[in-house]
């Protein structure tokens, strides 16, 4: 089975006519989440691991993102936005104060690096074939991070084809030739 870990890039929405790019992979399962963290990307790593997986495709994500847990469900958010998100109001008050007063985004950009180098480490340990994706972490940044792991990116970084600014279609990308093109890679690379 090859599993895909990822944010909302690799997620499916029921009302949307088009196929996301995941869906036409062949024996494949998607782990991916709407607003996902690259913490959440990391636990969806974990899981896909301890399923002896064929493959890995992982997507990483903007370091605007993050999780709160209520009881034991984690819940994931972004700081850009309140659209769609499932906090609560209680919940979004204090990510707004958070964001305000306390979140630095040089601080996240070096959180959320260190939280993709050790991804990347347990991928390369784990000796499960794998590619990735920088996505939307410092997403246009000449790929200057991460460069000890340039053999197993993608030529394809799926927040360069996001065309929808807005909440729907989960996924993004709303042209289905890109989400053709984009599955027959990773459907190659998975061979």
């Amino acid at each position: 089975m090859i599993y895909i870990c990822g944010d909302s890039f690799c997620t499916s929405d029921k009302d949307s006519d088009i196929i996301p790019w995941h869906e036409k992979i062949p024996n494949s399962k998607s782990l991916g989440e709407v607003c996902a963290s690259n913490l959440l990307i990391s636990l969806q790593l974990d899981y896909a691991l301890a399923c002896n997986p064929s493959f890995i495709i992982v997507n990483f994500t903007s370091c605007t993102r993050g999780e709160i847990i209520r009881g034991e469900e984690f819940i994931a958010y972004t700081i850009l936005n309140s659209v769609g998100d499932k906090l609560t109001k209680a919940e979004r008050i204090a990510v707004e104060l958070h964001t305000k007063h306390i979140y630095n985004i040089n601080l996240e950009i070096y959180r959320n690096k260190c939280i993709i180098e050790s991804v990347l480490k347990r991928l390369v340990k784990s000796n499960i074939p794998f590619i990735f994706d920088q996505g939307g972490f410092e997403h246009k940044q000449d790929n200057k991070y991460f460069t000890d792991y340039n053999q197993y990116r993608s030529k394809w970084c799926l927040w360069d084809y996001g065309d929808s600014h807005r909440h729907r279609p989960y996924f993004h990308i709303t042209d289905q030739n890109i989400h053709n093109k984009i599955a027959e890679y990773y459907s190659e690379q998975t061979r």
